[in-house]
């Protein structure tokens, strides 16, 4: 199918203020489709609505091709919390009409790269979300009782098109019914309404029932549905489930594209750069330690030696950093020294521990970066903060500061910060107390599993992910004295491998209930319930007791030498005064 863009363009500009435009190709169940998304300047005094007639009137003559009207801003605004839709309709061979590049530019490969991530770890966390609200539908409809099962499925589809509405807005908004989330997604995809909800009446009806289930149950109310249209639904909702996962696929199909694209693009730049600065400037100190291997000091096996320098480069080139400091390693065949006493052990892949200084950290303070066999923990600090840590005698800034490995810094970052020494009395006074305190939370929690009226699955599970919430907040206070911020408790237990794999390992799951359990008590609850997977629910109140147990027995015995250890630092301190 052709579309006239130009025609389209010329007719469009003549009535508004077109600040660009795209024309956007995508796949959805196996047939092609064509989005006009138009961005309004900011000085445009009519509403979106307001314009859409006349985009109508513009594209009467041009078939099969949808439009949405958006303000240049609210647009920017979307790419820049990570919208997948927006970033991908963006790209610059979707692009028919740019009224300034300079104002507003396209999208820079290191900003595709972090959407690309965004989208990834969401569907990573929405997926198995909607699988177990699926499952749990499978059970009910095999018990008979099929208005549990639709509203199983009204879930997992909910679920669903919650995810796509993050992909297209960054945000999700707290609206239950599927009927009202579709329309709203509509403006977006023209097609979805029309493939989602039935072909014929009777189909629509059906799939109505959705929304009618999840009433019936919130009132508490019966509703009747009989076992064939439990079993279409159950069909058609597998088949939604499936065409909105496709469609995110092929987005981020769309966007890796691109963003190899704009890498190669940002290399070759980089490339011409660094040939004319070595043809017009004789190559000093700086110069040479820029250019030079980061890791060649270091004993790395040969056959990560590529994957672990370009890792490296990728960190420098999309943060510009003033300085990266390597906290520990983990190799199977050499090991770092570790700064909080780590002992030495074997290791499969190649994983890297960095601090990052920057001037200004924007929204990132902690993030995880992999290529080939090498994985960077990397925490990101910025010179202001670090610069008033080390004057107030901060253990950990002290510690990096003082004993990490610099990789790389850049030649106009001269720091002459003035270092005060670790007060270790104050600091055991300060963490004592905190911790007497945490101690006592962890030990009342674990006190509850023994009331004989606890029978609940889902607050066994809320207690225990309360409790290894305090248990390794404590731990990184106490062991290593800083925890990176906006972090999931994930992160943080990857965060502890700068000292040691003691918690990492902890959580390593021996069977697959653990597992299932590990990955509930990890996920940031902030004190909300969720709907739990069956095989948790099915659990005896004992099994949540023992773990409890043996998580509480970990953090104590962890935080507890960890105080030992300053209780001995701050007695060397007091003998050397």
């Amino acid at each position: 199918m052709e579309i006239n863009s130009q025609l389209i363009i010329d007719r469009l500009s003549q009535r508004m203020d077109l600040d660009r435009a795209y024309v956007v190709k995508y796949q959805f169940l196996d047939q092609e489709y064509y989005h006009l998304l138009l961005a309004l300047k900011h000085v445009s005094g009519l509403s979106p609505k307001v314009l859409k007639p006349i985009v109508e009137l513009c594209l009467m003559d041009q078939k099969n091709i949808s439009f949405e009207l958006v303000p240049v801003s609210e647009m920017l605004s979307k790419i820049k919390v990570g919208s997948l839709y927006y970033s991908y309709a963006t790209l610059p061979n979707y692009a028919v009409h740019l009224a300034s590049k300079k104002k507003n530019p396209p999208l820079q490969a290191k900003e595709l790269k972090s959407v690309l991530e965004i989208a990834e770890e969401c569907y990573q966390k929405f997926m198995p979300i909607s699988a177990g609200f699926l499952h749990g539908a499978e059970t009910f409809g095999e018990q008979g009782n099929y208005a549990r099962a639709v509203f199983m499925l009204h879930q997992s589809v909910e679920n669903h098109l919650r995810f796509l509405q993050i992909m297209i807005d960054g945000k999700a908004n707290n609206v239950h019914h599927v009927s009202n989330r579709i329309k709203s997604l509509n403006e977006h995809f023209s097609m979805l309404r029309e493939s989602l909800i039935g072909k014929d009446e009777d189909e629509k009806k059906r799939f109505r029932l959705l929304d009618s289930a999840f009433d019936a149950i919130k009132q508490n109310k019966d509703l009747e549905i009989s076992a064939f249209d439990a079993s279409w639904l159950y069909d058609h909702c597998k088949f939604v489930l499936h065409a909105i996962e496709q469609l995110y696929l092929s987005f981020m199909e769309g966007l890796k594209t691109g963003y190899e694209k704009l890498s190669a693009i940002t290399e070759q730049k980089v490339e011409r750069k660094a040939l004319e600065v070595e043809a017009n400037i004789q190559v000093g100190k700086e110069t040479a330690l820029s250019n030079a291997p980061l890791f060649h000091a270091f004993p790395w096996p040969e056959r990560y030696q590529m994957d672990i320098d370009h890792l490296l480069r990728q960190i420098r080139q999309e943060n510009n950093p003033e300085q990266m400091m390597l906290l520990n390693y983990y190799v199977s065949d050499a090991h770092g020294k570790g700064l909080f006493d780590f002992p030495h052990q074997e290791n499969g892949k190649v994983e890297i521990y960095l601090v990052v200084i920057k001037k200004k950290l924007g929204h990132c303070h902690f993030r995880k970066v992999a290529y080939g066999q090498v994985t960077a923990v990397v925490a990101f600090l910025n010179t202001d903060f670090l610069e008033t840590k080390l004057n107030q005698g901060s253990r950990f800034s002290h510690t990096i500061w003082n004993e990490s490995v610099v990789l790389y810094r850049h030649p106009r970052y001269k720091p002459t910060y003035s270092i005060a020494p670790v007060n270790w009395h104050n600091t055991l006074f300060k963490t004592s107390i905190s911790w007497t305190r945490n101690s006592k939370l962890m030990q009342d929690l674990l006190a509850a599993f023994s009331f004989d009226g606890l029978s609940s699955a889902q607050l066994a599970v809320l207690f225990l992910n309360q409790m290894t919430s305090i248990g390794l907040y404590s731990y990184l206070y106490l062991r290593i004295g800083y925890a990176p911020m906006h972090a999931t408790i994930a992160d943080l237990v990857d965060w502890t491998c700068i000292c040691d794999k003691k918690v990492k390992e902890f959580f390593m799951p021996k069977d697959d209930v653990e597992e299932i359990l590990n990955a509930e008590l990890l996920k940031q609850m902030k004190g909300r319930v969720y709907e739990l997977p069956l095989k948790l629910e099915q659990l005896d109140m004992e099994y949540f007791r023992s773990r409890g147990k043996e998580i509480a027995e970990f953090f104590i015995e962890l935080c507890d030498r960890s105080i030992k250890y300053m209780e001995l630092k701050s007695e060397d301190k007091s003998d050397k005064q």
